[in-house]
């Protein structure tokens, strides 16, 4: 592999988010979930009621791959749909109580995994890194609009 590509922005990346998600999929394993299922729940917990739609946009994912993770939660009873009240065609999500519980009591290992990299970068470099992620995730939401 060239070493030029492993100095572009992208790829470096891509290989952060692997190696994070690797780490906390080992953290995670057991409690039956994996880094992306997490990070789902939380979203559905943070945004009770949303819709398919609305958490395929808030995660930038496929209407697909969103439904295909709500089945999986749903069969392991996570997580269910509603049908919404002014369109029974649409169903709004929720996570169930002891999902719930479990999100919540998964938040220390994430808050200490956050104080570790707060020990190998500084609140300047965190910031940083944040805006320029956001600036990007900006850039290329806004490229097939």
């Amino acid at each position: 592999m060239s070493t030029k590509l492993l100095e572009c922005i992208g790829p470096q990346i891509k290989l952060t988010s692997n190696v994070m998600a690797a780490e906390h999929n080992k953290y995670l394993r057991g409690s039956g979930i994996s880094s992306e299922q997490g990070l789902f729940l939380k979203f559905v917990l943070d945004f009770p009621g949303s819709t398919q739609t609305q958490l395929a946009e808030l995660l930038h994912k496929d209407k697909t791959t969103v439904t295909r993770m709500i089945d999986i939660l749903e069969k392991k009873s996570m997580l269910y749909r509603k049908a919404c009240p002014n369109d029974r065609r649409v169903y709004q999500i929720y996570v169930t109580e002891k999902t719930r519980q479990q999100v919540e009591a998964l938040a220390p290992l994430f808050e200490r995994r956050s104080e570790e990299l707060r020990e190998i970068i500084t609140a300047d470099e965190q910031e940083i890194t944040l805006r320029v992620l956001k600036k990007i995730q900006k850039y290329y939401r806004g490229l097939n609009k």
